[in-house]
């Protein structure tokens, strides 16, 4: 027993040594993008000068606008104001149960990757794992067994993810993750005392390790452990942006969040130096003013927090202090910049006023910000190509787990392109294109975006008909502009020979008018 303690706790201890460089990196942003009070205690800074009364009283004061959370909030908002097409008709039963019911929660596949979405911005690698609570469904496995199916996801913080191994091919060996449980099912009887546990995760099985016993003796012991034999680890990495590093991904808001923080210690400056507008600092003569006596008690019930005394034999009267205002412009200046330096980092300059920014852009001006949209469209388009990624990897492994064939082809699609552009918009460009006559290739092109928008969610047999019937369609057009564009040649030159007939006579009675009168 003792030898096996020492392996489990030997392996509840594993860290990759890029987890324990990023830990605080990924802890701070976490932080700043959850916010409240305990935040400003570990991430608003002391100033030179300043007394711990002071501090205290600032840090009570202390307020912010979470910037961080704005930013991801967002881009979260664009990316899934496009289609994302799963394609019902091509997919098996357990994986349409699954889109419909993705959590134990109940959460259906687009709010999970919502969440997904949310959490690669803020760590920039979380983990989605594909569990069974029923284990692994056979093969031969009647329809009512895969009714009772019960595949889930659930997402893993970066930093919950201990420690990781890849084979020579980049495949997945193991994972290792920390879960968290309270121990809370008897209301009157258990501690609620919430404890770490950790999962082992390997191609063929599973164990979870925990810490069990009285507290004076606690010793780590296999919880639970079983086997599901896919063949590979449940687990797939959702990156903010796609890379070839195999464990750590740049997050949405690895500099967002360091110049929010920045932002957030001058707005608490600035607070300081209102405050010390408004309750200036008394000077006044140190003479006859002698603790105890009334007048030093007549000062101290004069509201001001500070009194700074000088030697009055010069004659001069005591007077008010208070900060030069130029200070406080100053750091409103920078405030100012920050936070513009904030929405250029992410290309979302255009969802600040004029005001909040600095940057003169007019929010009146729809077609403005329609401009400055362009900017953020290629993070988009590289969010979604990853989501996209790691949804169809997801939809393999519930497919693994149902005792099914995965499938050959991608059945989820992520909008590629978020451009402000409407079905009625598709429509308009369409009649304009048949307006001026274009080539046969761009009206069919055409087309086929508007088939998108009108029937996203067509299988692939159906989108292929459909596409078949478009290009017929409009060879039929191409025929029949031809042979219209024929007959009006027909027509023009029938137009013409008649007009030179009547020309020829005209001046053959010319003629004979002319011999007649000679």
């Amino acid at each position: 027993m003792t030898e096996k303690k020492s392996i489990l706790q030997t392996l509840t201890e594993r860290r990759h040594p890029d987890y324990v460089s990023m830990l605080p990196h990924w802890e701070f942003m976490e932080a700043t993008y959850v916010g409240g009070r305990d935040w400003f205690l570990n991430n608003i800074f002391q100033y030179m000068k300043e007394g711990p009364t002071e501090y205290a009283d600032r840090l009570e004061r202390a307020y912010r606008f979470n910037h961080t959370r704005e930013v991801v909030d967002l881009v979260n908002k664009y990316l899934f104001r496009g289609s994302v097409v799963r394609n019902e008709h091509d997919a098996s039963d357990a994986l349409n149960g699954f889109w419909k019911k993705a959590t134990l929660q109940g959460l259906d596949m687009t709010e999970f990757m919502k969440i997904v979405s949310t959490k690669s911005s803020i760590g920039g690698r979380p983990w989605v794992i594909v569990d069974n609570a029923t284990g692994v469904i056979p093969e031969n496995a009647s329809q009512a067994d895969t009714e009772k199916s019960n595949v889930y996801a659930y997402v893993v913080a970066p930093k919950d993810v201990l420690d990781m191994s890849y084979d020579s091919r980049g495949v997945l060996n193991w994972i290792l993750i920390r879960e968290y449980s309270r121990d809370d099912n008897d209301p009157l009887m258990d501690s609620g005392i919430v404890e770490e546990r950790f999962r082992l995760w390997t191609r063929q099985d599973w164990i979870l390790v925990g810490e069990t016993g009285p507290a004076d003796s606690r010793r780590f012991e296999i919880l639970d452990q079983g086997i599901h034999a896919l063949g590979e680890v449940p687990a797939v990495k959702v990156d903010n942006a796609i890379t070839d590093d195999p464990w750590s991904c740049p997050a949405l808001i690895t500099d967002v969040a360091y110049l929010d923080r920045a932002t957030a210690n001058y707005a608490s400056n600035l607070d300081a130096i209102i405050q010390d507008q408004t309750f200036s600092q008394l000077a006044m003569p140190a003479q006859n003013v002698l603790p105890g006596d009334d007048a030093y008690n007549a000062i101290l019930d004069m509201g001001t927090k500070r009194i700074f005394l000088y030697d009055g034999e010069g004659g001069q009267a005591p007077q008010y202090l208070s900060p030069d205002p130029k200070q406080a412009a100053l750091i409103i200046t920078a405030i100012q910049q920050l936070i513009n330096e904030i929405y250029h980092t992410v290309g979302l300059a255009g969802e600040r006023t004029k005001e909040d920014n600095s940057s003169g852009i007019d929010n009146s001006s729809g077609v403005a910000k329609a401009f400055d949209f362009e900017r953020v469209t290629a993070l988009l388009a590289q969010k979604a190509d990853s989501l996209e990624t790691a949804e169809n990897k997801i939809a393999r492994l519930v497919s693994l787990w149902a005792g099914e064939d995965t499938p050959e082809e991608d059945l989820i699609t992520y909008s590629e392109t978020f451009e402000m552009r409407g079905l009625q918009q598709e429509l308009a460009i369409a009649l304009q294109l048949s307006a001026i006559n274009v080539p046969e290739y761009m009206r069919s092109e055409q087309m086929k975006g508007v088939a998108e928008h009108l029937f996203p969610k067509l299988s692939a047999d159906q989108k292929k008909e459909m596409i078949e019937a478009i290009e017929k369609w409009e060879a039929r057009l191409e025929e029949t502009s031809a042979a219209e564009l024929q007959n009006s040649k027909e027509s023009s030159a029938i137009v013409e020979e008649s007009k030179r007939n009547r020309s020829n006579a005209g001046d053959k009675q010319s003629a004979t008018k002319s011999r007649d009168t000679d």
